[in-house]
């Protein structure tokens, strides 16, 4: 059998008196083990975050470990534990509870928080949708700045927050409940919102389209509509979530916007 190799090889099996072939089966098995230890060496592991409240079993549980004990020490003793030592531990499972609201928590676990229940609540959408029940939920987050509504909506309902104002309205309250501009500058956002409302059915008609832009499905991605024209490389959605200058510009840029309906 021929050997294609180090010249090193064949010296060094004559120095140690062994065969070639274990030189070399000793070399490979360095190499893995330099390879192993290369990829075995710890990397940086991102932050968890824990937004699950902490029980007073859980609070138990934190005591045992604490003084080195196992999950042997814990089995029945929760259940043998004295009432005025369980109160004990609801007691700071509730303070704990009530240092952890909405106004002490990073944003991080606040984000978590509610994409947790935002997901929570699209699940009960769904099973109410099953039961026969049309369900809508709008939710406005005071704390970003991007001022979006967000719509969680079955079928039915949908179709019906499409074909009424309902969104709109909901978002216009919040930005002029949220903005230190005068009454008199809500009210000409609210006028620009319903000119570009009135602009985008007028174009999603000379499109092709019946009624109302359905805002929703394109959302869903059950309309695709190529939209040419918008000013600053805007995207198209429901006018209220656009900004004031925003608003301007596509209103100035009208004659330029054209729509096409996917097939």
């Amino acid at each position: 059998m021929t050997r294609v190799g180090s010249e090193l090889i064949p010296r060094a099996a004559s120095a140690t008196g062994l065969d070639t072939s274990v030189v070399e089966n000793w070399i490979g098995n360095y190499k893995r083990s330099q390879m192993t230890n290369a990829s075995s060496e710890p990397r940086p592991s991102k932050a968890k975050v824990h937004i699950r409240e902490l029980s007073p079993y859980n609070l138990f549980c934190r005591d045992i470990f604490k003084n080195k004990g196992t999950m042997n020490d814990i089995k029945g003793r929760w259940a043998t534990l004295g009432e005025d030592s369980k109160q004990e531990y609801i007691q700071e499972a509730a303070a704990l509870r009530a240092h952890g609201q909405a106004q002490d928590l990073s944003p991080e676990i606040r984000d978590a928080q509610i994409k947790m229940h935002l997901k929570k609540l699209k699940l009960e959408v769904s099973k109410l949708e099953d039961l026969g029940v049309e369900t809508a939920i709008l939710s406005f987050d005071h704390k970003k700045s991007s001022l979006e509504v967000f719509e969680l909506s079955s079928k039915g309902a949908t179709d019906f927050l499409d074909s009424t104002d309902t969104v709109n309205n909901f978002a216009l309250h919040f930005k002029a409940s949220s903005s230190a501009a005068t009454p008199s500058t809500r009210e000409h956002v609210s006028v620009l919102v319903g000119k570009v409302k009135d602009l985008f059915n007028q174009k999603y008609k000379e499109a092709g389209g019946t009624g109302r832009l359905p805002y929703q499905s394109l959302v869903n991605q059950g309309l695709t509509i190529k939209v040419s024209g918008l000013p600053n490389s805007l995207t198209l959605k429901k006018p209220s979530f656009y900004g004031r200058n925003q608003l301007v510009g596509i209103l100035q840029a009208a004659d330029d916007i054209t729509f096409e309906i996917g097939k």
